[in-house]
């Protein structure tokens, strides 16, 4: 240009080519030598990591050599930060013998430590691997427990409702028995059920006084409360599955009132339909109470005699025994005769009072009048000739009546009843053995009624 020298000719290009591709060369053996270079350092820092966290942890067991670790890893990591190529090879080789050191005693401690606590873990892993053998077969078969304890709980439901069942006519029975003894008691027993399981089974008793329930049990009389034990008892002893066909029972008649009586004897002639029933007792209120319902027994009598001989004899009603007691003396040759003639009216007497008594004491009870109020009426009655006014009219005061009822049987009645009624007071002057015969026939005219 502006006439100077040619200079970019196919000479020069040639030429600069030949410079540039040896310039290229060049060029790419720099770069591939300061990426060697780079790749070594980064390689190198690499090597200079920062002390793990397991080392603090570490310091919490207390494993010998443990700071010198750290503390030769804190000085080698310290060369991470060094620039250039040579500087952080020089701090590698500074450093390594120490360091390596270090490492090696920590993980001699460390390996002694790791075996004194196996040495001291193995017994109780061995335990816990014989364990775990049968925690996982418990586990396995752990899945089954919901089922078996929903059967289970289906037999227990079903075992109650069988029991509940089969003690329902028990139940029923023995509330049955309960009205029975129950006379004039306003404590009433309702329904009774087996509850609770296992050792904390007991009876409930729904029972309550004048309707009011809880208190029943800590208000109830002594004979109220013999007669509840009674109602439970014979049900359980008369079931069919029981292989005695006999009841026998001591004294039932403790602490009952007289109306109670009546019930107890109704309840053992109930139960006598289909056992066999023996009963012992003092008190002469349950066989009165036999007799006067009409309800079919035999009676005995024992008497334990000197020397322990025991004598049993068949017992006698009232009146039957003041006329056998009449014979007995007039066959005795043991008394005087003006003692005998005193004495077998009065037994004859006895024995009429006892038949106006059973008459009265029967009808009135019949008649819807309380134990008490016939006591109270057959105490007022007093002496024989009232005593017949009653049993024959209900009137007490109708006593000029009475030897005109009596001859309605016969003239030998009304002189079997006076002569009673006289003889008790006076030597008696007639034939005994007729006066006996008589009062004995008049009784059983009189028991008729």
């Amino acid at each position: 240009m502006c006439g100077g020298k040619k200079g970019l000719t196919a000479a020069w290009a040639k030429k600069s080519r030949a410079e540039i591709d040896r310039l290229k060369i060049a060029a790419s053996a720099s770069d591939e030598a300061h990426r060697g270079a780079e790749a070594a350092r980064r390689k190198a820092i690499e090597l200079l990591p920062a002390p793990p966290k397991l080392l603090v942890q570490l310091f919490e067991i207390g494993v010998e050599g443990l700071a010198e670790a750290r503390t030769q890893w804190e000085e080698r990591h310290a060369g991470a930060s060094i620039k250039g190529l040579a500087e952080p090879a020089t701090h590698l080789e500074r450093h390594h013998d120490a360091f390596f050191d270090a490492i090696d005693t920590l993980k001699t401690a460390a390996a002694a430590e790791l075996k004194r606590r196996e040495d001291r873990w193995r017994p109780i892993a061995t335990s816990i691997a014989g364990w775990i053998d049968l925690a996982r077969d418990a586990r396995a078969k752990a899945e089954d427990i919901p089922r078996i304890k929903e059967a289970e709980k289906w037999l227990k439901d079903a075992s109650a409702d069988i029991r509940n069942q089969r003690f329902a006519p028990i139940a029923d029975k023995a509330m049955a028995t309960w009205e029975h003894l129950r006379q004039q008691s306003n404590v009433t027993l309702g329904k009774i059920e087996l509850v609770g399981t296992g050792t904390k089974r007991k009876v409930s008793l729904d029972v309550t006084v004048d309707g009011v329930a809880g208190a029943a049990l800590g208000v109830m009389s002594q004979g109220e409360l013999h007669s509840l034990a009674l109602s439970l008892f014979l049900p359980r002893a008369t079931l069919p599955e029981s292989p005695f066909w006999f009841v026998v029972i001591d004294d039932p008649v403790q602490s009952m009132d007289p109306a109670r009586v009546d019930g107890l004897a109704r309840a053992l002639e109930e139960t006598a339909r289909t056992r066999q029933v023996i009963v012992f007792t003092h008190d002469e209120r349950l066989p009165e109470a036999v007799r006067r319902l009409g309800i079919e027994s035999r009676m005995f009598m024992v008497t334990r005699r000197p020397g322990s001989v025991v004598e049993v004899r068949k017992s006698l009603d009232p009146v039957r025994a003041h006329i056998e007691d009449a014979l007995a003396l007039v066959h005795t040759t043991d008394l005087p005769n003006p003692v005998l003639r005193r004495t077998v009216p009065g037994f004859c007497r006895a024995a009429l009072e006892s038949a106006f008594i059973g008459v009265i004491r029967r009808r009135q009870l019949l008649a819807g009048k309380t134990h008490g109020e016939v006591d109270e009426t057959l105490a007022k009655g007093g002496k024989l000739t009232p005593l017949a006014a009653l049993a024959f009219f209900d009137d007490r005061e109708r006593g000029s009546e009475v030897m005109a009822r009596l001859n309605k049987y016969g003239g030998w009645a009304g002189d079997a009843f006076k002569q009673c009624n006289e003889g008790a007071h006076k030597e008696y002057a007639g034939d005994l053995k007729m006066l006996i015969n008589d009062t004995g026939k008049l009784a059983e005219r009189i028991q008729a009624l």
